[in-house]
């Protein structure tokens, strides 16, 4: 058995042994043993094309449209984060999420599960199941209370199914001033299952990642590559580009990024997506518009899909890790596309435009 495949299960067994320990030990005000964390959002979402689903992340087989006009689906979740600080340089976390999962169950998910040695302030490495920071928004994507909309742009972040890796990186900081610099790289393998019940497995995933922080301005990089070993073509890489810029009274953002699949032979598809958002905020009230686009580069012979959407929505932080969003985002299908939908109903026009309006509850505890 490959030695990755031990990670998780010694993670875990580590943390849950070293954290019966540090429960005995005398507690730190500044940096207690143990914490335990929670997040969660309740929400609905209601679709006005009655042939298709709308879904956020593509590993979800149903969701507002065909099969439910209003549906809990798309949105709610429910994640828990316990966090060990065994000795000022040995950490653990286990964070475990319930969400619509492919198989129409909210059966929960071992998102994280490792230990980190920091070796000093600034030079850490981390073994068992890490989160991919693929993405600008990639550690809160799950944490609907740290984002400003009520789910990041779906055409940029459902591009890449891969969420997570089993195995090892390796973190070094650099300060200059008010200048922050963080650069990962890592190494792993990672199961998925898709929303046919199919393995997809994932190996030799490698991965370079940085991000610079200078005050409001927030820049960030990713880049990595990884072998498919059931499916064709049987290798992918993935590439991104994010900035944000939030001095506190507004904010804008924006991503842009790029998925390749690739034999030894030839390129086989290539998709590009971007976003911009932007909002202004008045006390607890939080308007934010976002446009984004997802569109194939190369012809597959396959039912391309391209789409452009355009949302706006207002947050309310109605008291403190309380929060409630409503979002309308509507969705123009390209010509020859049904864009992200799924379920489609066979013999359903491609193009036209759907419309999606989304309530929810965001919350920490």
């Amino acid at each position: 058995m490959p030695a990755t495949s031990y990670l998780i299960p010694a993670a875990l067994a580590a943390l849950l042994s070293l954290s019966a320990r540090a429960a005995e030990a005398p507690s730190d005000p500044v940096r207690p043993w143990l914490s335990v964390n929670g997040f969660g959002t309740v929400g609905l979402a209601h679709s006005d094309d009655h042939n298709a689903d709308y879904v956020f992340d593509n590993l979800q087989p149903n969701g507002t449209g065909r099969n439910r006009q209003w549906t809990g689906d798309v949105d709610s979740r429910l994640g828990v984060q316990l966090t060990a600080n065994f000795t000022p340089q040995l950490s653990g976390v286990v964070q475990v999420v319930s969400e619509y999962r492919w198989n129409g169950s909210y059966r929960p998910l071992v998102s994280w599960a490792n230990l980190k040695y920091a070796f000093t302030p600034d030079l850490s490495v981390r073994v068992g199941r890490i989160g991919l920071a693929s993405f600008l928004m990639s550690d809160s994507r799950r944490v609907g209370y740290s984002n400003i909309t009520a789910r990041p742009p779906i055409e940029v972040y459902r591009l890449l199914a891969l969420k997570e890796s089993d195995g090892v990186d390796a973190s070094y900081r650099i300060h200059a001033g008010d200048i922050s610099n963080t650069t990962s790289i890592l190494y792993g393998k990672r199961t998925v299952t898709n929303t046919r019940g199919v393995d997809v497995h994932s190996t030799a995933v490698t991965g370079v990642f940085d991000t610079l922080e200078k005050g409001p301005l927030t820049l960030h990089a990713a880049y990595q590559e990884r072998n498919v070993d059931n499916q064709n073509p049987p290798r992918g890489r993935f590439a991104s580009l994010g900035a944000s810029w939030d001095p506190g009274e507004w904010f804008v953002a924006g991503e842009w990024v790029r998925a390749t699949n690739f034999d030894s032979k030839r390129v086989k598809a290539i998709r590009e997506a971007w976003y911009v958002n932007g909002g202004m905020r008045f006390g607890a009230l939080t308007p934010y518009v976002t446009m984004s686009e997802l569109r194939p580069l190369t012809d597959t012979g396959n039912i391309p899909v391209a789409q452009r959407t355009y949302a706006a929505g207002m947050r309310w932080d109605v008291a403190r890790n309380l929060d409630f969003k409503l979002q309308w985002d509507q969705l123009h299908l390209d010509a020859n596309s049904y864009g992200t939908l799924q379920s489609v109903v066979a013999g359903t026009p491609r193009g036209g435009h759907v419309n999606v309006v989304s309530l929810l509850a965001d919350f920490l505890y």
